[in-house]
């Protein structure tokens, strides 16, 4: 179309996305799996509340978007019930990366490096670029552009135990919240049950095809909670109440040090683990049958709100993948959140550029809001409080408090906590570029916390992955997804109903 392009990322790009440790596997209508297949697995999964249009317009171009990654030089392989990137497990996600990287810079993409968006450029006609930290130098700077696509993933990283990439911390859901976009479904995190949690070691997923669950006082979890399947189906068909039943006897102080063990007895790895899990062992130096494991926060279904053509809501402003919600509803749909970042990333490119040529560059007046984040760094530089501390508190608490088991009073203890790191966020210590780079991050992680928070209070039901042992059963009355907008600096709700 004659547009220029510029791709930015935190990190070098493609290091710090969560595609590059994916497993490679796409759902989509391939042989017998139809597209109406496709819809009604997922709104399953979602528990109903998904948005249907947009799980519509998924089913229906899944199939011809994951082909067409094939021209952009993907090894895709097509399965029964989708594709799959043919690289293997340990290496899919570098195999489906490269090649679109390699693919942009042909036709000339700049690629942005080291750089953090910190916020959007915004006035009543719409969004007009981005304020941008430039990590290695410090600076921070104007980019002013015709149209803008947020791809930044979800929040996952708010949480103690994730196994997304350290730099995942809801950056475009804050950024979009305070530009003038709607957040939903922010209640909704998929946790996996079997998170590595050796001592030192990254809480990365960690399955197994068959094993035991101990506890310190030395019962078969799996017996207690009277799991009857085999255990690798448990990880699959019943993954949420696996998730809860670990996080209770942890909660319950029967963990060893926030984790239970997994014991494998005296069976092969090689038989009774995946090649993921076997490659962990080798890289991270573990050995013996018995592990510590943990659940881990893994996906986040709440995110912007959309419509089928990728709109935020603000002119100009348009989003993909993990960042929106609405797709997966209350729980993802295994393969779905590749399928959404091709199938829904080829749209918010279509829309933005459709934009564009319609649209002129408006160097919108900003130094204000410049001059207010150089602020904060200079404050910063006579802090009182670290940043890693703080950092670490949010993330304890939010785990603690609104992790895998919820409940009103602990929530409403959190909503006391996140206003406390609110207060100290602003007396921190920035010793360097990095500590300013963590410290923007923690301030959208605070502003997403909050909501997350409130979210999980409001839904006084229990549904998909969010779980409220003082409200344990779904609710036919909660057919309905719960929204935040901001005015004026101030947050506000409402109920989109379903019918």
């Amino acid at each position: 179309m004659g547009l220029n392009v510029i791709l930015m990322s935190k990190a070098p790009i493609g290091a710090s996305s969560c595609t590059l440790y994916v497993g490679g596997g796409f759902r989509a209508a391939f042989g017998s799996y139809t597209k109406e297949d496709h819809f009604n697995d997922t709104l399953y999964g979602g528990r109903m509340i998904n948005d249907r249009s947009l799980v519509r317009v998924l089913v229906e171009e899944a199939p011809s978007r994951l082909l067409e990654l094939r021209d952009f030089g993907v090894n895709l392989n097509i399965g029964s019930r989708g594709a799959y990137v043919g690289d293997g497990p340990l290496t899919a996600g570098l195999g489906l990366i490269k090649p679109l990287i390699n693919y942009a810079k042909e036709i000339g993409v700049i690629f942005l490096e080291n750089s953090m968006a910190l916020d959007l450029i915004v006035d009543d006609s719409g969004v007009h670029g981005l304020i941008v930290f430039q990590i290695p130098s410090g600076k921070i700077i104007p980019i002013y552009s015709k149209s803008i696509v947020l791809s930044t993933g979800g929040y996952s990283q708010i949480f103690l135990r994730s196994d997304n990439p350290v730099r995942v911390s809801g950056d475009g859901c804050a950024m979009a919240l305070k530009a003038g976009a709607k957040l939903v479904d922010m209640e909704f995190t998929q946790f996996f049950p079997l998170g590595l949690a050796e001592e030192g070691k990254p809480p990365w997923l960690f399955p197994a095809y068959d094993a035991k669950i101990i506890n310190r006082a030395g019962e078969d979890v799996l017996l207690k909670y009277k799991f009857s399947k085999p255990f690798g189906k448990i990880i699959v068909e019943d993954r949420d109440l696996f998730s809860r039943a670990l996080f209770k006897e942890i909660d319950d102080g029967l963990g060893f040090d926030d984790s239970l063990i997994m014991d494998i007895e005296d069976k092969d790895p090689s038989i009774v683990m995946p090649d993921s899990s076997l490659h962990l062992i080798r890289v991270l130096g573990l050995s013996g049958s018995r592990f510590r494991i943990a659940p881990t926060a893994h996906f986040t279904m709440g995110g912007i709100l959309i419509d089928e053509n990728c709109s935020a809501g603000v002119p100009g402003l348009y989003a993909c993948g993990e960042v929106c919600g609405g797709v997966h509803g209350a729980n993802r749909l295994g393969g779905n959140a590749l399928t959404e970042t091709i199938v829904f990333g080829a749209r918010a490119g279509v829309s933005a550029s459709k934009y564009a040529l319609t649209s002129k560059i408006l160097k919108v007046d900003c130094s204000e809001t410049i001059h207010s984040f150089q602020k904060i760094l200079d404050k910063s530089q006579s802090g009182s409080h670290d940043i890693d501390n703080l950092r670490f508190e949010l993330r304890h608490s939010m785990w603690k408090y609104c992790g895998v088991i919820r409940n009103g009073n602990r929530l409403r203890d959190l909503l006391k906590i996140i206003d406390e790191l609110d207060v100290k966020v602003d007396d921190v210590i920035v010793k360097s570029r990095f500590d300013a780079l963590k410290l923007f991050e923690l301030r959208n992680m605070l502003l997403v916390s909050y909501v997350v928070a409130i979210s999980s209070l409001i839904r006084e039901e229990s549904r998909g992955a969010h779980y409220r042992s003082d409200f344990p059963n779904e609710s036919d009355g909660w057919l309905k997804r719960i929204y935040f907008g901001m005015k004026d600096g101030k947050l506000y709700y409402g109920m989109i109903i379903l019918t």
